[in-house]
This record gives C-alpha cells, structure tokens and sequence, in this order.
C-alpha cells in the first residue's frame, strides 16, 4: 500500500512546487548562447511534465555529468576563484581567474562564456570574451568595463582577490581563417548584424564607431606596429586613449 506521505508527495500541489521557474529577462545575456538560458529552461520543463505525467520524480533529474566539475559546461555554472583583479582604469578591470594545475581554458577564436551575478536578489547573466592567451596555463582572464549604472557592473566592483565568480560555456562558433574573408551569412545570427568585414583603415573604423549606439571601448589585439596604427585610427576616429585597451 502507498504510505501517507507518499501520497502528500504525489499531489497537484506538491508536484506544482517542483516546476522550472521560467527564467527573468535579465537571466539572458542576449549573446544568442546555445543552449540559452530559455533552451534549458523548456529542456527542465519538458522533463517536469513528464515525470509528473508518470509520477516518477527519478526523472527530474538528467543524467550525471562525468566531467571533471571545474571544468567549463555550456550548460551548468561552474565555480571559478579570483586570483588576481587589476583596475587598468577608473572603469576597467583585468579579471584573473584560476583554473586547476596547469590546465587551459581550450576556448577558439569567436568564443564567449557566461558569467552570473546577483545583484538586490535578482540573478543577471553577461557574457564576455577571454583576453588571455588560448595556451595560457592554469587561469585565465577577462576585461570587464563598468558603467555607472550597470546591474553587472555593481557586480564585478564587489570583487576582491579570493572571491568566487560563475561561468558556463563556452559559445560561439566562429572559426578564423587567415587571409579569407567570410561573409554575414557564414557568421551566427548573433554576430551578423554587428559585424564588419574589409582591410581595417581609418574610413572603416570611422564608420564602425559613429555605428555605436554609445561611446564603445575597443579591444585591440596585434602586434606593436598594428595597434600603434589601429590606437592613431581611434584617435582620429574621436575615441580617447582610456576609451581603448592594446593588449
């Protein structure tokens, strides 16, 4: 016979108490991830209702991941330590986070990863790329620019050496070959809109910035005699020195 509080434990009310919370808005970084936040919302979702179509709570629970768990998952927050932050300027932060040994975060070209934050009890999620070397051993690290009125940014500003940060990914699939131009329609649908193809020059960077919907902060990446040129075409482009970082 079922017992009494097997009984409580199949009813409407209780198996209610078990379904996804659908997430906020703000839990999506709008970055076109794969899975989103969402994808893996209905993905709980469709699991909940099966397992109370069949009263079988076993099959809330997917199968066990046999990953290492500080290894990087799209799918699941993993917990990295801050082992070093550096403020580069009155707004900008170098983010180093430790990984474990000497093991490498593996990320490609075009990759991004998740971060979460809560801030007055509301769950919000970023993304943002990597500037630390593809092969660099045993951390790596990321440059956060806060703005004043940011969720995030109260987020990040809140960090000290030794607190733990979340991320899942990585995402992204743009695979860089050299000397070969692509096209938008090659590029996921994320990126098409904002993205740019030609020899970089002053008219092109002109038009990349006066396209900025806000004064942008630019990543430059290259060697001496490229950024040198790249931080002239800033310049003339209206950019100042601290709205840059070459690296």
């Amino acid at each position: 016979m079922m017992s009494e509080r097997e009984e409580d434990d199949d009813t409407e009310e209780a198996w209610l108490q078990l379904r996804p919370m659908e997430p906020l808005p703000s839990q999506c970084c709008g970055s076109g991830c794969s899975p989103c936040v969402f994808d893996l919302y209905h993905q709980d979702l469709a699991r909940w209702e099966a397992a109370r179509a069949s009263k079988d709570r076993s099959l809330l629970h997917g199968p066990e991941s046999q990953s290492c768990p500080s290894k990087l998952n799209p799918k699941t927050f993993v917990a990295f330590c801050i082992s070093a932050m550096d403020r580069l300027t009155k707004d900008t932060y170098r983010v180093r986070f430790a990984l474990p040994g000497n093991s490498q975060l593996g990320l490609q070209p075009g990759q991004h990863l998740i971060l979460r934050g809560m801030v007055d009890d509301l769950e919000i999620q970023r993304a943002y790329t990597p500037i630390s070397p593809a092969n660099a051993e045993g951390y790596f690290e990321v440059l956060i620019k806060c703005y004043q009125m940011g969720l995030m940014s109260r987020y990040v500003e809140s960090w000290r050496a030794g607190a733990i940060a979340f991320w899942r990914g990585p995402f992204g699939n743009f695979f860089y070959k050299p000397n070969q131009e692509s096209s938008p329609e090659q590029l996921p649908w994320s990126y098409q809109e904002k993205t740019r193809f030609g020899h970089l020059g002053q008219d092109l960077i002109k038009e990349l910035v006066s396209c900025c919907r806000r004064k942008p902060f630019a990543l430059v990446c290259g060697s001496a005699e490229f950024t040198k040129d790249i931080a002239r075409c800033l310049l003339c482009a209206g950019l100042t020195e601290d709205s840059y970082f070459l690296f």
